[in-house]
């Protein structure tokens, strides 16, 4: 079913209206000025994130796991700053609140989504790390947006859980296809919209709006392409997907289609990738 580009478009940000989620936490707003000041006050910065406990303590467990390799655990907010840095740890922040913001999102699957979305994301970032791709904060932040359009659509139509599990899904049939069939719109189309609210950068919001349809047409690769650095975030993302499917046994459809496409872009042999599948999957272990 081809629909024109701008009804997906003005569904997607009808839905992101009408489910009532904050276009941006407070609490990043704040963060984001903050950042954004000639000379930050970490001081200020500490008592903002550490005022949430939640947010802290997720944040020092995504610091302290295996993927950031650090050699000295973080025990407080301050400590995380001066081991990751300000732009990490606002990115880390970024994706842990968009977490919080579908609390109230109920049904089978929703833990797993989190935990998968939140292990691709520090996967993405060691890819980052290894390639020289991009930065690992902004891949990170990313890969935990990159999806974030599903529980959106869940969350407003009960019956998507069956394209949420995957159930309504033939082998090699695009996700983004169905959902355009049935509600006019897309998970992708939807997470961009929800991504540009959150203030993140024009790249990401594009990587997030095409990586789906960019594996499949060399036509939108080239349309993606124009905004600089999203397509090594498919790329990234996708890679990212197919090694954390090889560490815990599932599959990774789109691979099949894109997987030399996504190993071209970042410069990776298949010997290469599969030394660093043999990494990530100690360290899934160990999280």
């Amino acid at each position: 079913m081809d629909i024109d580009s701008n009804i997906l478009d003005r569904n997607a940000d009808r839905i992101v209206s009408e489910i009532g989620i904050p276009p941006c936490p407070a609490i990043l707003t704040r963060l984001l000025h903050e950042t954004r000041t000639e000379v930050p006050d970490f001081r200020r910065i500490v008592r903002l994130v550490g005022g949430d406990v939640a947010l802290a303590s997720a944040m020092l467990k995504v610091t302290n796991s295996s993927f950031y390799g650090l050699r000295v655990k973080a025990v407080s907010v301050q400590q995380a700053l001066a081991l990751l840095g300000l732009r990490t740890v606002t990115q880390l922040v970024t994706g842990l609140l968009l977490r919080q913001a579908f609390s109230g999102t109920a049904g089978p699957g929703m833990e797993h989504y989190w935990k998968s979305s939140m292990t691709i994301s520090l996967i993405s970032a060691l890819l980052s790390r290894e390639t020289g791709q991009g930065d690992s904060g902004i891949v990170c932040t990313y890969s935990l947006f990159r999806d974030c359009g599903m529980p959106v659509m869940l969350r407003k139509f009960p019956i998507y859980a069956d394209i949420f599990d995957g159930s309504a899904l033939s082998p090699g049939e695009p996700v983004f296809e169905i959902e355009n069939e049935r509600y006019a719109t897309n998970h992708a189309c939807v997470g961009a919209h929800l991504a540009r609210n959150w203030h993140l950068p024009e790249s990401q919001c594009s990587a997030i709006l095409h990586h789906h349809d960019v594996l499949y047409s060399p036509e939108i690769r080239a349309e993606a392409g124009a905004e600089e650095g999203a397509l090594a975030l498919i790329a990234i993302g996708l890679a990212a997907e197919q090694l954390y499917c090889l560490a815990t046994g599932e599959v990774c459809q789109e691979w099949a289609i894109a997987g030399e496409w996504a190993l071209s872009v970042l410069g990776l042999s298949v010997e290469k990738f599969y030394a660093i599948a043999t990494r990530v999957n100690a360290s899934i272990n160990h999280l």
